[in-house]
């Protein structure tokens, strides 16, 4: 196994490993790696849906997302597809993977089928070192924070909105993106490392607790503006076979719409539900 940085603050590429053949020693050092780097890219990974679902299983129980219909036979994978007509992509802002969830997923896993020739990448932020980098005033202020993390996307332009000018996935349960809230830390506590992370996002936090859009708009916008400074991220680019498995515990990420014109498919599954603490 031969491990890679992507960059300072964090992701690794893994080489070395068929994740379909490896065996639970192997699969200790992947855990290992996991939570020193957060964001692994491992190439040349030629998953059908099932060995998707088991490579998954080893990080945690799948967990369902309720905008996007699974493929036939798998209800917890979907196609995240940008046809070449289509100049709206899936992912674009960025965030941790379904925040407006009481339980969101420790990881997400994300296999290329189809990337574009040139563009498509994604970014990741480290969201401890963006906590760590905060001075000790503020950090004291956003440690009493909780968040209200809504589905709705209200500041991005709404999720119908979004979802309807996607043409490649199928969608549901676009009525009810407002019915999905929830409340958590503004600073939650890796259940593993111990380290402490922001975890809020400009795309799914619309409020503070006790406090209203109007007055928590501008700490939002500071915070979200903080955390992806470019010291903290790291850059993955795709190719056919690549699965990137990251941690949404401690991490934002954004898909980069710079490839109109050209294909892009993928297949997702997050697992692990948690309760940030």
């Amino acid at each position: 196994m031969i491990i890679e940085p992507l960059a300072g603050a964090l992701g690794a590429e893994v080489r070395g490993v068929d994740l379909k053949a490896a065996d639970d020693a192997v699969w200790r050092r992947v855990r290992e790696i996991f939570l020193e780097y957060a964001v692994l890219v491992f190439r040349d990974q030629q998953l059908e849906p099932a060995d998707l679902m088991r490579v998954g299983a080893r990080f945690g129980e799948p967990c369902h997302y309720p905008f996007v219909s699974g493929i036939d036979g798998f209800p917890f994978i979907f196609e995240v597809v940008k046809e070449e007509s289509e100049t709206v992509n899936f992912g674009g802002n960025w965030h941790s993977d379904t925040t407006y969830l009481a339980q969101p997923p420790l990881a997400t896993l994300l296999h290329a089928l189809e990337t574009p020739k040139q563009g498509g990448d994604t970014l990741f932020a480290n969201t401890c070192a963006a906590y760590e980098a905060l001075s000790e005033g503020m950090r004291a202020i956003v440690s009493k924070l909780v968040g209200l993390n809504s589905a709705s996307l209200k500041v991005t332009g709404g999720r119908r909105k979004m979802h309807s000018t996607i043409g490649g996935m199928k969608t549901q349960d676009m009525e009810k993106a407002d019915e999905y809230e929830a409340e958590h830390p503004v600073v939650r506590t890796h259940p593993d490392t111990g380290r402490k992370a922001l975890y809020l996002s400009r795309s799914h936090t619309i409020r503070f607790r006790d406090m209203t859009e109007q007055e928590s708009r501008p700490l939002i916008d500071y915070l979200q503006a903080h955390q992806i400074r470019p010291e903290f991220t790291c850059r993955v680019r795709w190719s056919p076979g690549t699965l990137t498995v990251w941690d949404n515990r401690c991490t934002q990420h954004c898909a980069i719409n710079d490839y109109h014109g050209q294909r892009r498919r993928m297949r997702r599954l997050t697992v692990g539900a948690q309760t940030p603490q």
